[in-house]
């Protein structure tokens, strides 16, 4: 945006001063009518107008930077997030895990192989997320949603999964081993007749089919 504006040349001080009709303002007057000037000069100053492109173009310049450096901040963020999951690995509460699986799940990261047995991850929103192998051992997931997630194979033996719903989610191979299937939503899942530990899985018949 341009911001510098061509000024009126200002009157001469000659006729400024038969304007004025109170001498004791002619100090406030001539320092205004010297200021006047100065703006004047600097408005018709083209150095000012070049200096006003140059940031301007210095603006552009920035712009195009972010943008192209837009990708590894993405990957920056990506490898904050997984450094956050794996620090806490094995260990239990939150630890940020919550936010950081769900950041990754967002960004279409897949978490094939995640281990986060044994965390409080109640609440977590992993729908149509990619878990395949993955590590829920011991973890507090409860009133969780995993609708449409990729469980194959994944481990959750005594998994917390009270009114989690699992709808339409793909159980091939995953291991409920004494997880707590109480109030689950199961409905619409897929290879579950390959699901293993469903039989030693708590609470089973109290599961939303």
């Amino acid at each position: 945006m341009r911001l510098r504006i061509h000024r009126r040349r200002p009157e001469p001080w000659g006729v400024r001063k038969q304007k004025l009709s109170t001498r004791w303002l002619m100090p406030w007057w001539a320092f205004e009518w010297f200021w006047e000037w100065i703006a004047y000069a600097l408005s018709n100053w083209s150095f000012l107008e070049v200096l006003e492109y140059l940031g301007s173009f210095g603006v552009l310049i920035a712009v195009v930077f972010y943008f192209g450096e837009s990708g590894d901040r993405v990957k920056q963020k990506h490898y904050q997030a997984w450094q956050v999951i794996n620090t806490a690995q094995g260990k239990g509460g939150n630890g940020g895990r919550i936010e950081a699986l769900q950041e990754l799940k967002n960004d279409g990261i897949s978490l094939v192989g995640v281990d986060v047995s044994d965390a409080f991850l109640q609440g977590v929103h992993l729908e149509r997320a990619r878990l395949g192998r993955s590590n829920f051992n011991g973890a507090d997931l409860r009133e969780s949603d995993f609708s449409l997630a990729d469980f194959s194979d994944a481990h959750l033996q005594s998994a917390n999964l009270r009114q989690s719903t699992l709808r339409g989610a793909d159980l091939e191979g995953a291991d409920f081993t004494e997880a707590d299937l109480n109030g689950t939503v199961l409905r619409d899942v897929k290879g579950l007749s390959q699901a293993r530990g469903l039989q030693a899985a708590e609470n089973y018949d109290k599961a939303i089919h």
